[in-house]
């Protein structure tokens, strides 16, 4: 059963929304739409993406939302999809993260999007690619990812570090790998 669609408001440890965050979300207008294409706008031009692989490793999902608005980088979709869940809700927008691992290469990639309950529906944004869907399950997320956790934020979901991540992708992978050969 899914939960209450306000449960989707609360933040979690991750997904603080700090007086800075309300002070950036408040600059939005318009309606829902037009504040999640601010977001994702503002986003891209304030947390670009960490090209260091490394760096990136050491710090996935070991972050608040807070944190990578201070440290002014992004590790890719997982950050930008933190960002994204908080600063909806900061707007009073109700939000999952979700996170995923490839179907065809479940060891080596994964991806992180957000729904957002706009317009008494949820819809699908990947603010990494800046695309969004109105009907989730006709995106190519679900297409081409396994779901690890649909949650406030990772930290909810179990994932403080990369290791965390291989390990929930792991336990997924093997799980199918059971349906597989039945």
């Amino acid at each position: 059963m899914e939960k209450e669609i306000n449960y989707w408001l609360k933040e979690g440890k991750q997904s603080k929304i700090t007086p800075r965050i309300k002070s950036i979300v408040e600059k939005f207008d318009g309606d829902e739409f037009d504040k999640i294409t601010q977001i994702c706008e503002w986003i891209s031009k304030n947390v670009p993406f960490n090209s260091d692989y490394k760096k990136t490793i050491k710090i996935f999902a070991s972050r608040t939302a807070d944190k990578i608005i201070n440290d002014k980088f992004s590790s890719g979709c997982h950050d930008v999809a933190v960002l994204t869940a908080t600063f909806l809700r900061a707007l009073s927008i109700p939000a999952k993260f979700i996170e995923g691992i490839n179907k065809l290469k479940p060891e080596n990639q994964g991806h992180c999007v957000v729904e957002a309950y706009v317009r008494n529906r949820w819809i699908l944004i990947d603010p990494a690619l800046f695309l969004i869907y109105m009907e989730p399950s006709r995106s190519d997320f679900y297409e081409e990812n396994y779901i690890t956790g649909i949650s406030i934020d990772s930290w909810d979901n179990g994932v403080k570090t990369f290791d965390d991540w291989k390990n929930v992708s792991q336990k997924v992978i093997n799980h199918v790998k059971k349906i597989k050969t039945k």
